[in-house]
């Protein structure tokens, strides 16, 4: 038997003895895996403006700003009418998308244990009624079995899926607080330079 047909068997025996909460807990982790790469996909800027998405990348991702880069950006603001109006569009288009995603995926990744608790709910349910004797056609020791193995392997997937996505997830969130300090602190420098080069043209 090769790894594929293992794998099958096994997502089957699961898939059986998990009931229907197994199937939400399996949609939920897709949907949390797209939250997570459209998070890392949004700190890489791709609605950048003012230098390109691989420039900001560059520039936010280091501890320390380059002075070839705050003299690239003073001089993008140098023309504009309002500086600080501009800087403010450029973070809007820099990370108002990552800010409003966040939230939801914390969601998300936190409703996999409460999911899998609902699992583990049922799978008891389960077992009381096979030991109340209201199961019919099945043995009371299968029954009290297949209840106990849906509790369990529902409270499992529930943690398998939200602890590590939760631990990846708040690492993005440490990056995107990381770059937006960064940010305010390059803005706060560039525009002192703006208004210092305008007072000397004036």
């Amino acid at each position: 038997m090769n790894l594929m047909d293992r794998f099958l068997q096994e997502l089957e025996m699961l898939s059986s003895g998990g009931g229907w909460v197994f199937w939400v807990l399996i949609i939920l982790a897709f949907g949390i895996a797209y939250a997570l790469l459209s998070l890392w996909n949004a700190l890489h800027f791709p609605d950048a403006i003012l230098l390109s998405p691989q420039e900001w990348t560059r520039i936010l991702g280091k501890r320390t700003m380059a002075e070839s880069s705050i003299n690239s950006l003073a001089r993008a603001l140098a023309k504009s009418p309002d500086p600080a109006l501009r800087m403010q569009e450029v973070s809007q288009h820099l990370f108002s998308k990552p800010m409003r995603r966040f939230p939801f995926a914390f969601v998300l990744i936190g409703s996999a244990p409460l999911l899998g608790l609902l699992g583990t709910v049922s799978g008891m349910f389960s077992t009381f009624l096979a030991i109340a004797g209201n199961k019919t056609g099945v043995s009371p020791m299968d029954a009290i079995a297949g209840g106990i193995f849906e509790a369990l392997i529902t409270t499992l997937t529930g943690l398998v899926i939200g602890v590590p996505t939760y631990m990846i997830c708040a690492w993005l969130k440490s990056r995107y607080d990381e770059r937006l300090a960064r940010y305010q602190q390059a803005e706060s420098i560039i525009l002192q330079r703006v208004a210092r080069e305008r007072r000397l043209l004036s």
